[in-house]
């Protein structure tokens, strides 16, 4: 590769867009959920289901229950995503994702989440 390439893709890549996102993981055997949100969104679902592939757990707070139920157990969803805005910090736009966080977290009873 010569150097004017690899220039250029590394230009391409600062220059994609960032999606972010609220996300849940849903235990299908008790009905709870683990609501979060991430900066981003393909690599959380990439790294949800290499998890599921390899047999690890995705999450600390999901370990006792893939213990007791295996990770089949568990589904994941995109539930609202965000693309950052070219005139964002990165500090912004991680505030706008805590924000849209708190939002989605009303919409759950407080007794079904992790």
């Amino acid at each position: 590769m010569n150097p004017q390439n690899k220039k250029d893709l590394i230009a391409a890549y600062k220059q994609r867009a960032q999606i972010g996102g609220i996300y849940a993981v849903t235990n299908t055997q008790t009905g709870r959920f683990l609501v979060l949100a991430s900066a981003e969104i393909g690599g959380i679902r990439k790294r949800y289901e290499f998890a599921e592939a390899t047999g690890g757990c995705f999450h600390p707070k999901l370990q006792q229950d893939a213990n007791q139920f295996g990770n089949g157990a568990f589904s994941f969803a995109v539930l609202e995503e965000m693309e950052k805005k070219a005139t964002q910090t990165d500090r912004e736009f991680a505030d706008d994702l805590e924000v849209l966080l708190s939002l989605w977290l009303e919409k759950y009873d407080p007794a079904t989440l992790y």
